[in-house]
């Protein structure tokens, strides 16, 4: 029975292989990866190295699990069972990724959760001794991160918090107040709220993408060495807000959250255009952490883990720039 089920490990290995071979082709030769569902492309903004990196150790890994599977068929078992480590191993990552996209960023990768298949496969394909290991290794990978909260200081959100998700700052001599606007870059809402506070003169504005940008359009930006766009995506999250763009005021008495693209415009308007600035919102006010509140008028947004309805309907156009309206 073993020497069968080591022969289908085999298989199940090269399959895999071939699935992230063709993966690892498509990201080559079109620049475009196999992605079932939006957070695919979700997670790969997330991660510090590149898609087709992850790929490749992916496919180092499967072939190392191939050709551990022929060994242990044609040969006597060694002293130390290397395959059961290597099985374990890949359990344990994908139990990270997996409880990372649960927990965290709150979207499922379906290439992952392919990925995820194939190891799951393999180990029970291994034996009954490697699932009493592996199931409970896999669980106490999900239990850990439901009892990590992975921004206790996001929920007073300190400046140094808020400022190590900031990608660039346009200051002004006499800031009247510090704002941070959170935005994507295919989301055309965003768009025409970049747009409108080029010429804005009374407001420091700091710009914090839930997604990886390399520049903006606007002028005399000064950008920081490092970015983490993870960081705002758990920002909003924390005070359950899905969608963007969304503006972040510093108040002495806490914060405030305005979303939609009219709310934030009229209140840029009112605002940071003024020697006396004024606060204008006429929207119902949401339940959210003490010293927080939201402003949602349910104008001009874009889910933050999916494309944006309205951009269909408009062109390309760098960040920072007009998003103009197709005929």
């Amino acid at each position: 029975m073993k020497h069968t089920n080591l022969k289908i490990m085999q298989w199940g290995a090269l399959l895999a292989c071939g699935f992230i071979a063709v993966q690892m082709a498509m990201i080559i030769f079109s620049g475009k990866a196999l992605c079932l569902n939006d957070g695919c492309s979700i997670a790969e903004k997330l991660t510090t190295v590149a898609p087709v990196y992850l790929n490749l150790s992916g496919f180092v890994y499967f072939l190392a699990v191939y050709c551990g599977s022929g060994r242990f068929r044609t040969l006597p078992e060694p002293a130390f069972d290397w395959l059961r480590l290597l099985l374990l191993i890949g359990l344990a990552v994908e139990g990270v990724l997996v409880s990372y996209q649960v927990f965290v960023i709150h979207t499922l990768c379906s290439y992952c959760l392919i990925i995820f298949s194939f190891i799951v496969l393999l180990n029970i394909l291994y034996g009954r001794q490697q699932l009493f290991i592996g199931i409970p290794l896999f669980l106490a990978v999900l239990a850990t991160f439901t009892i990590l909260n992975f921004g206790p200081a996001l929920l007073t959100l300190q400046n140094q918090t808020l400022a190590s998700g900031t990608f660039a700052i346009r200051k002004c001599a006499l800031p009247s107040k510090q704002l941070y606007f959170f935005f994507s870059s295919d989301c055309p809402h965003c768009k025409n709220v970049l747009k409108a506070l080029e010429n804005c003169n009374s407001c420091e504005f700091h710009f914090n993408p839930v997604d990886k940008i390399k520049s903006m359009s606007i002028p005399e930006l000064e950008y920081t060495p490092t970015y983490n766009p993870a960081l705002n995506r758990l920002i909003l999250s924390l005070v359950k807000i899905e969608t963007i763009p969304v503006l972040l005021v510093q108040n002495p008495d806490g914060l405030t959250f305005i979303k939609g693209e009219e709310s934030i415009i009229r209140f840029i308007s009112q605002t940071c255009f003024r020697e006396e600035p004024q606060l204008y919102l006429d929207s119902s006010q949401y339940s959210t952490p003490q010293g927080m509140s939201v402003y949602d008028e349910q104008q001009g947004e874009c889910n933050i883990q999916l494309d944006c309805p309205d951009a269909e309907k408009q062109t390309e156009s760098p960040i920072g720039e007009p998003a103009v309206s197709m005929p």
